[in-house]
């Protein structure tokens, strides 16, 4: 028997026997464990977890990644994964399926990118032109210099002083507790837009010479400067030689092209109405937006395919849930949010109906269940929505807030119940996250059905509980740091 077999059998096992106990919602220092399933969920959760079991996620992934491939914000294969999405909810029984449009600064398409060391041992430097930044005219040369800093004030005081080197970006300063983030990064990120370096070089800070990405139109660090992402292997050849005085010279060549004109982006929406109460709805979410290294396969194929997933076993059995279920797939999340800002703004009036959004982003690891968010009101009703996938390892409510690094966000922070899955990470840091081999061998089959199984399981208890989740106070958006 497979795995995946033994845990499901587990699951119907134990969904008939006594349920994982309650935890403690007053207890803010331990992740807990919450409540008992309802009777009346029982046979539909069951059901839900033996049919995405032998459901069309790992063949529908697998679609996404090797048959479309990377889906840069603002790109063609972008365009042509919202297609695919729209095509499969409709297959899968949903309704109400459209896009939503809204603008985007401007594309970028990867070009050649080469760099080499002209003295010391004259090797080839693996590096990735940065998204968004402009390409160089041509090869350009120049000698390495290195910029680190423990404050702004003293990274303000050197760079100039660089302006024309090809410049290895080191360790930057971080906000000191207690300051304000937004405008510490906006002037972070002005420092560098001002910056006349030949190239930027950041470290990818990752081992085996994996390679890193980032980058939005909205600017970034060297934003006018031609910049590029280090393997870690040679950025520590270029310090050593530094620390030595050989004063490494390179020659760098960056092809990457800036579109002119802005460009219509889209959100994929498609639902299941609810019966009693589908004013009311239960968001899932994901960012059908990848980096181009690799196909996008855990950041977030995973999470948006587990969305489509979730939808299409609800219809394939044919239950009626009390609310509405809705999957949005959005765009522009590795630009800053921009494809859940954009729901949100264009759904304000409509907030106050979302019962919860439940978002899957951080690979195709388990879910061991969801933050609490700060939010000791929410705790012992998400505690109830999740207790069906007790029996499936998801049992945690971790008393944290997740900050503005994935689409919840937006929505939490004008006080709707928002919460990201907490994942087993697997490789997702250290191999995948953003770099070239983010493809479908590194998603881990049962982890990732499990995954599945618990966002729909719990996306379940949401739709169907009596209570609805309070929402919280708006807040004031203090995103931790630039995209």
């Amino acid at each position: 028997m497979s795995p995946l077999a033994l845990i499901v059998s587990a699951f119907l096992l134990l969904a008939a026997q006594v349920p994982v106990p309650p935890g403690r919602p007053g207890d803010r220092n331990s992740q807990e464990t919450q409540g008992a399933p309802d009777p009346p969920f029982q046979g539909d959760c069951a059901r839900l977890a033996r049919e995405i079991a032998q459901g069309r996620a790992m063949a529908d992934l697998e679609e996404l990644c090797d048959d479309i491939g990377p889906r840069l914000t603002g790109s063609e294969k972008l365009r042509q994964a919202q297609a695919w999405a729209v095509a499969k909810l409709w297959a899968y029984g949903a309704v109400n399926v459209h896009e939503e449009a809204a603008e985007f600064p401007r594309s970028w398409t990867r070009g050649p990118a080469r760099a080499r060391l002209l003295n010391a041992n004259g090797q080839e430097l693996r590096v990735a032109q940065a998204a968004w930044s402009p390409a160089t005219e041509g090869p350009v040369q120049g000698e390495v210099a290195l910029l680190e800093a423990k404050t702004l004030a003293e990274l303000k005081s050197k760079i100039p002083a660089l302006a024309g080197k090809v410049v290895l970006v080191g360790a930057v300063p971080r906000p000191a507790p207690g300051e304000d983030r937004s405008t510490y990064f906006r002037d972070l990120m002005a420092a560098f837009s001002g910056a006349e370096f030949k190239v930027a070089l950041t470290d990818s800070a990752k081992k085996g010479e994996l390679l890193g990405m980032r980058g939005s139109p909205a600017g970034g660090r060297g934003s006018k400067a031609p910049a590029a992402y280090i393997t870690t292997e040679h950025a520590n050849l270029l310090r050593r030689l530094v620390a030595r005085g050989r004063h490494p010279l390179v020659e760098v060549e960056l092809g990457g092209k800036l579109g002119k004109d802005p460009v219509t982006v889209y959100n994929v929406v498609g639902e299941i109405p609810g019966t009693e109460a589908g004013r009311e709805v239960v968001i899932l979410g994901g960012h059908l937006d990848s980096w181009d290294l690799g196909t996008g396969a855990t950041d977030n194929g995973t999470g948006s395919v587990a969305c489509l997933e979730a939808l299409r076993a609800v219809k394939a059995l044919g239950l009626k849930p009390k609310r509405t279920l809705r999957v949005v797939l959005f765009f522009g999340e590795e630009q800053g949010l921009l494809g859940a800002r954009a729901y949100v703004q264009a759904h304000e009036r409509e907030l106050k109906d979302i019962q919860a959004v439940l978002i899957h982003d951080m690979g195709s690891g388990r879910i061991k269940g969801w933050p609490s968010m700060g939010q000791e009101a929410w705790i012992p009703l998400l505690g109830r929505a999740m207790a069906p996938a007790n029996a499936l390892g998801c049992q945690e409510i971790s008393p944290f807030t997740v900050p503005g690094n994935t689409d919840h966000w937006p929505f939490f922070l004008k006080g709707v119940p928002a919460f990201p899955a907490t994942q087993d990470p697997l490789d997702y840091f250290s191999a995948t996250h953003h770099t070239q081999v983010d493809t479908f061998d590194h998603v881990v089959k049962d982890d990732f059905l499990q995954s599945c199984q618990a966002l729909a399981l719990t996306a379940w208890g949401l739709l169907q509980m009596p209570e609805r989740l309070p929402h919280a106070a708006p807040r004031e958006d203090r995103r931790p740091g630039p995209p």
